[in-house]
């Protein structure tokens, strides 16, 4: 009865059934708690909306997912996994290892390439950390892959497009390993330096620098010019499909120009398009 007049009385606005607000629009953390009361102790956020409360995802989401042991049917907004998961923070929500490896069952190797590298980059979790979640998972699909992806991250890839370039170019085609994260100027740390030929080389996931993005990369390359060093920029294109192979032959010889023994290995890629 008491709920009735509040709501007659407009004191009381009905966010979704069982749930009142006191006027005025609900805020995403707002509707987060209330997929908490929903979900019923010990239920805790996960995937994508625990990503955000941790700083993993800037976007908060439009679903809100929780998990749950209890059986509670989907609501617009909310989705309810029936699930006992442990939680922590406020509001609580699955830990940052945990709803890192999780957010990877999804997600396509690039894309787990990128979650993990924005997690550890961003200080948020540790390599041998993710690896001691991984090992406490009885059942993950793509542990394998992940197990790789989380050598390459701590190797100094610190992006999709770096672990790409060092799987893909490097590792697969025999080139030298550059040493990933290097200041060879005061002012600047470049992805990749080939030691003791010369080359550095900048990895670009924007298809596009204007401004002053732009004049720092023409700053940045003309420094390490006066240094002897020669910049190359490869973005998205150069490391994909068949360029990649491409982009690994020109890099091959460069370094061989500049001293390299080589020879510039083929990969399964190479040898298909040689076959055509």
């Amino acid at each position: 009865m008491v709920i009735r007049r509040m709501l007659a009385g407009e004191f009381l606005e009905v966010l979704t059934p069982g749930v009142y607000v006191r006027g005025g629009s609900v805020s995403w953390l707002g509707r987060a708690w209330a997929g908490l009361l929903l979900g019923g102790p010990p239920a805790v956020l996960g995937l994508e909306a625990a990503a955000h409360l941790h700083g993993l995802v800037r976007r908060a989401p439009d679903e809100v997912v929780v998990f749950t042991p209890r059986r509670v049917l989907d609501r617009p907004g909310w989705r309810f996994v029936r699930s006992e998961r442990a939680g922590s923070g406020e509001p609580v929500r699955t830990p940052v290892d945990a709803t890192v490896i999780d957010l990877c069952a999804d997600r396509d190797e690039d894309g787990v390439a990128a979650l993990l590298a924005d997690a550890i980059s961003g200080r948020l979790t540790s390599a041998a950390r993710l690896r001691a979640e991984l090992q406490a998972r009885r059942w993950l699909k793509n542990r394998a892959l992940l197990n790789d992806i989380l050598g390459d991250v701590s190797g100094g890839a610190h992006s999709a497009l770096e672990r790409r370039y060092l799987v893909h170019v490097e590792q697969a085609h025999k080139l030298p390993t550059a040493v990933r994260q290097v200041k060879m100027h005061a002012s600047h740390r470049s992805d990749g330096l080939y030691q003791g030929f010369g080359v550095i080389v900048e990895l670009d996931s924007k298809l596009h620098h204007g401004g002053g993005a732009a004049f720092d990369d023409m700053q940045r390359d003309n420094d390490h010019a006066a240094l002897g060093l020669t910049t190359l920029r490869i973005g998205w294109s150069q490391v994909s499909g068949t360029l990649q192979c491409q982009t690994a032959r020109f890099v091959g010889q460069l370094l061989m120009v500049r001293g390299w023994e080589g020879p510039v290995g083929t990969c399964p890629r190479c040898r298909l398009v040689q076959a055509i």
